[in-house]
């Protein structure tokens, strides 16, 4: 048991879960951060919404450990980045029944839920979410702040790009090699070929729905 104090950005359903995920590992959730003015001083979980992250300067951030208990995955991202960058830290919780073999590379920030399996040599970067009962073969990659939903299969020696939302019980069938980052599996989609990024897939098999319009940032 670690017995660490840490801080919860997000006071939704997730963050609920987050937080008694942390606990099992000996964490202490001295509150939580939430944009929401509704939410302000609100209990939650045993403690409080305590304020906005956006209101935290360089001294409330720096040394201190968070949690980012949010699904969008662009967003978790940005708010991950200004924690590092402000010299804050985010630990990478993983439920004590999921199996993670030797071999394999876990990141910063990532959150690897109860039952997934973890197999040899897969590689899960930064910011990452695996949710309960994932199975991610051997060989496989994912990158940088995807979310994988409850019981989606991942095949071996597959690249999933950075940012891509795979829904439940998707499956990505091994023989692909490669999913375009920033996309979307939808729930239960079989994905039999390799995907473009930017685009939105389902159905068994899975097909490209439509794409993505990314606004430009300038």
């Amino acid at each position: 048991m670690i017995n660490e104090n840490i801080y919860i950005i997000g006071a939704g359903t997730y963050g609920e879960a987050m937080c008694e995920l942390a606990e099992v590992l000996g964490y202490k959730v001295n509150g939580f951060y939430d944009e929401d003015e509704k939410k302000q001083g609100k209990p939650i979980m045993g403690t409080y919404v305590i304020g906005k992250f956006s209101d935290l300067a360089y001294d409330e951030i720096n040394n201190k450990q968070f949690i980012v208990a949010i699904g969008n995955n662009e967003l978790r991202h940005k708010i991950m980045n200004k924690i590092v960058e402000n010299r804050g830290n985010t630990p990478t919780l993983i439920h004590p029944t999921a199996v993670v073999t030797p071999s394999a590379e876990i990141g910063k920030g990532v959150y690897i839920q109860a039952n997934a399996y973890i197999w040899t040599k897969v590689k899960i970067d930064d910011y990452c979410i695996i949710s309960p009962g994932v199975v991610i073969a051997h060989h496989s990659t994912i990158g940088k702040a995807c979310l994988v939903s409850t019981l989606s299969g991942v095949g071996a020696s597959i690249n999933v790009g950075d940012k891509v939302f795979i829904g439940m019980n998707a499956t990505l069938v091994t023989g692909i090699s490669d999913i375009g980052e920033n996309s979307i599996i939808g729930a239960g989609a079989v994905v039999l070929k390799n995907t473009d990024r930017d685009s939105v897939y389902a159905g068994i098999p899975a097909k490209k729905i439509r794409s993505i319009y990314k606004e430009i940032e300038v």
